[in-house]
């Protein structure tokens, strides 16, 4: 069953996570993606410890799925000439490099553009294609301090804190998926590609949305809340007997729920919590009315009073018990791989599911180089040519499996 994006050519030159992410999201739903990495060693994050089988850095395995690895010397023009070749005949080029960086080698818009004009270019920067910080280099910690991200995150009179999850990398990676499926969809129409620029800045502020509005409507500077909501007592996590509960009570309907199952039905008639507004306007007192109450009962119980009275609330998982939850393995949310030659690995599954299209991993991780040969070989090079290529460092054949020295291994 082909996917939604069976027959699209894409070309990724990317490191780390944002370009890496978006490639990967294409090539799990069908299209044909070749990684285009430095001979030798590769994407950056293939060293990055722990490892599967002392071999695979799991940062790397988290977005190189579903691809085909070019190991390619891009400071020698017969290398940038090889990728002009596989770039020209693709649908989508991908990279996260700094602006201008593939532009002085010759990988640029505007000339790959004239020589494939169905061609959709999409570049990742730190802070987008134009501005005066457009040159600037970027990495997620970073953004998620430039971009406003930390200053919402943490406790009140806390430290500042990162968000756990690479939001910005990621986030950008997302918006720049979204960005290429809209740039083909205007293809259909046009027949003609174009360029999209998207960076980890203005994704992160695309994700401060609601915060954005508070300010422009309030004035207000927002800043962190902990476990919780700006305004909501009820929209946060509390401290039971044994660990921590988060409750999101957010309609009137959820409050009595919550008063009902806290046994304190007098606060649904107490005039200083009648609605959201009051809430929010007694938010201290009210956080510690209800920690005083849920304090005395574990999680256990303080889930099934709740559910029972219709009021969402979820213990605060780790990891390890958020990939053996039934719903999460109803869903494929977890993915088993067969590193051909070292064993399994396990990694995150595809989010979207198609009823007529779906999509799926067909390739693990690649090792680097090991589809060098058989990418050339289709763009016409012999046997010989392509050995000669390898002996001058043009490209690199792969070597399979190397241990990385002194790893951890991630298991699988």
């Amino acid at each position: 069953m082909n996917s939604p994006l069976t027959g699209i050519k894409v070309v990724e030159i990317g490191v780390a996570m944002a370009g890496p992410f978006c490639a990967m999201m294409l090539g799990d739903y069908g299209a044909d993606v070749i990684k285009i990495e430095r001979t030798e060693v590769g994407d950056d994050s293939r060293s990055w410890p722990p490892f599967f089988h002392d071999a695979m850095g799991y940062y790397y395995a988290a977005a190189n799925r579903n691809k085909r690895s070019l190991a390619l010397d891009l400071k020698s023009p017969e290398g940038v000439a090889i990728a002009r070749r596989l770039i020209e005949d693709a649908d989508v080029f991908v990279h996260n490099y700094r602006l201008g960086a593939l532009d002085r080698i010759g990988l640029d818009w505007d000339s790959l553009s004239k020589a494939n004009p169905r061609l959709i270019y999409c570049g990742i920067s730190g802070f987008g294609a134009s501005g005066p910080l457009s040159t600037e280099p970027a990495n997620d910690l970073f953004m998620q301090a430039y971009a406003g991200g930390m200053s919402i995150t943490g406790e009140p009179g806390g430290s500042p804190a990162k968000m756990g999850m690479s939001v910005a990398d990621i986030g950008a990676g997302l918006f720049s998926t979204v960005g290429v499926m809209m740039a083909l969809e205007a293809r259909h129409r046009t027949g003609r590609g174009q360029r999209v620029d998207t960076s980890l800045l203005e994704g992160q502020v695309s994700m401060l949305a609601h915060f954005l509005t508070r300010h422009f409507a309030s004035g207000e500077i927002p800043g962190p809340s902990g476990s919780g909501s700006l305004g909501s007592p009820t929209y946060r996590a509390y401290r039971a007997s044994d660990n921590w509960i988060i409750v999101s009570a957010f309609n009137q309907r959820m409050w009595r729920g919550l008063c009902t199952a806290l046994e304190r039905t007098e606060w649904i008639d107490d005039p200083r919590f009648a609605d959201a507004r009051g809430r929010s306007q007694h938010r201290p007192l009210m956080i510690e009315m209800i920690q005083e109450v849920m304090q005395h009962h574990p999680v256990a119980y303080w889930e099934q009073q709740l559910r029972d009275n219709e009021v969402p609330c979820s213990a605060i998982n780790t990891v390890d018990k958020v990939v053996v939850q039934p719903q999460v393995q109803a869903r494929d949310m977890i993915e088993h791989i067969d590193l051909e030659g070292l064993g399994m690995m396990s990694m995150a599954g595809l989010p979207i599911k198609f009823s007529e299209t779906p999509g799926a991993v067909r390739l693990p991780p690649a090792r680097l180089g090991q589809h060098t040969a058989e990418i050339l070989a289709q763009l016409g090079y012999d046997a010989a040519r392509i050995e000669a290529l390898a002996d001058s460092g043009v490209v690199g054949l792969d070597k399979g499996w190397v241990p990385v020295t002194g790893a951890a291994s991630g298991g699988a």
